[in-house]
């Protein structure tokens, strides 16, 4: 069985949260040109893409047990086929974790993050909006 295979017929029949890799693929070509993950039911993380102009063909391929493999597997598929709308492809991506305290006191003060979100500036000069 290959691995981008999809595991699940209809993935409208999945009602629980999980952790799931998903491709997508080109309507016309039938080529794959997306690899992604969701912790959300599929069929809403599939809508939201339609609905951000990625009408592609989605098919979950892997459900896996907790978020470090999943991030894992999404990792090594995108190094191994290289699809074209995955723009991260040189590291592996993580989950939005709350911030322990510690990690807020080292970016308190660097001019690196916004003192407002401590998120990572993207260009020098950059505000997230609230800043």
């Amino acid at each position: 069985m290959n691995e981008l295979t999809p595991v699940v017929d209809n993935y409208y029949t999945i009602e629980s949260k999980g952790y799931y890799i998903y491709k997508g693929l080109d309507k016309t070509t039938n080529n794959l040109v997306y690899i992604g993950t969701t912790v959300q039911r599929p069929r809403d993380r599939f809508r939201w893409h339609k609905a951000n102009k990625k009408d592609l063909i989605f098919e979950v391929i892997k459900i896996c047990t907790n978020a470090e493999e999943m991030l894992q597997v999404e990792f090594d598929l995108i190094q191994k086929y290289k699809p074209k709308l995955n723009k991260i492809t040189k590291r592996k991506q993580n989950l939005n974790v709350k911030l322990t305290q510690e990690q807020l006191d080292k970016r308190r003060g660097d001019t690196e993050w916004c003192q407002n979100c401590f998120k990572r500036r993207a260009k020098w000069g950059n505000t997230c909006g609230r800043c």
